[in-house]
């Protein structure tokens, strides 16, 4: 995050659990499990930048989605809160997802989506510290009033959007998506060049199963995000074993490793909870603290509760790569 006179530079939220977050990631997989979907996910990040209870960087995520089979389309929405630096700047979003599905034939269908969003940001200057606050002697610990001209705060309300595919079949997914297609407020008042704040974005995952009921199997995902001009490569490997996932994964800027990520889960069935944590390998990790996430998934009426009626809808059953 940058701040530059009233503008405030900083880039798109991003998460470790892929398996997790593939829908705010890609307005295209908005129902793609059918039935109910819940998702609460939480993610704090270098929570030792700062010396308060939410410093760093924390991120709220809630979602909700469902397919609707006589539509052939999924609808969702979205909530989230990004806060920095115990609220001395917050992000808020609500977003607005549709997905219609497109099938070839039983094995192989594709999904096109689109996601209309609201954005709320706002910036608590009083709360920031200026050059003629710090003392050379006691630095922050008894600061002088500054002489600088600070309004109370300011706050933007803006609106985007954003679209997606993605190619599916059982045990594979391929997904392309572009967030931020249109300019977004600033601080200000202004607005940025169009597409400057552009994320281009693609999704691969997929599942081998190990044995032939489907408990055992490895399930391998990547993420390639890219905005002003810079690269962001997650990957993920889960290795599930009956109702216990464990994992390892990488965050990866296209110049150094930033992150090597541990995951761990429970699936059963109807409830999943899964934790991870990013240990940093780059310039800051002797004082970030890393980055912790968790997040709970619900699915309110089963993984397979849509699929008598899929047969007769020309609706691919549930994806296995959504299993884990």
């Amino acid at each position: 995050m940058l701040f530059l006179g009233n503008h405030v530079f900083s880039q798109d939220i991003h998460f470790s659990q892929l398996a997790q977050t593939q829908f705010f990631s890609n307005p295209a997989f908005a129902g793609i499990q059918f039935g109910p979907r819940l998702i609460a996910h939480y993610r704090n990040e270098y929570p030792n930048i700062g010396s308060q209870i939410n410093s760093g960087f924390n991120t709220y995520y809630l979602s909700y989605d469902q397919f609707l089979k006589d539509y052939n389309s999924g609808f969702g929405a979205q909530i989230v809160a990004d806060k920095f630096g115990d609220n001395l700047f917050s992000r808020y979003y609500i977003n607005i997802n549709y997905a219609y599905q497109a099938k070839f034939n039983e094995y192989h269908a594709v999904r096109f989506g689109i996601s209309a969003n609201i954005i709320h940001q706002q910036l608590d200057r009083s709360r920031l510290i200026f050059y003629d606050q710090i003392d050379p002697i006691n630095g922050f610990s008894q600061m002088p009033a500054t002489v600088e001209d600070i309004p109370g705060g300011l706050s933007q309300t803006g609106a985007n959007f954003h679209a997606g595919i993605v190619y599916f079949t059982n045990y594979f997914y391929a997904g392309l998506s572009a967030r931020n297609m249109l300019p977004n407020s600033r601080l200000n008042g202004s607005k940025s060049k169009q597409f400057e704040d552009l994320v281009l974005s693609s999704q691969v995952g997929a599942v081998y199963w190990l044995n032939q009921d489907r408990r055992i199997g490895v399930f391998p995902s990547l993420l390639f995000d890219r905005q002003y001009g810079y690269n962001k490569i997650v990957g993920n490997i889960l290795y599930q074993f009956e109702l216990l996932n464990v994992g390892l994964g990488l965050r990866h800027n296209s110049k150094e490793i930033e992150s090597i990520i541990f995951l761990t889960g429970f699936n059963f069935n109807k409830i999943r909870l899964s934790y991870s944590y990013d240990l940093n390998l780059n310039g800051i990790k002797s004082y970030s603290g890393g980055s912790h996430e968790v997040g709970l998934r619900f699915l309110l009426r089963g993984e397979d509760n849509s699929l008598y009626p899929n047969e007769y809808k020309n609706v691919l059953f549930c994806p296995d790569f959504m299993r884990n």
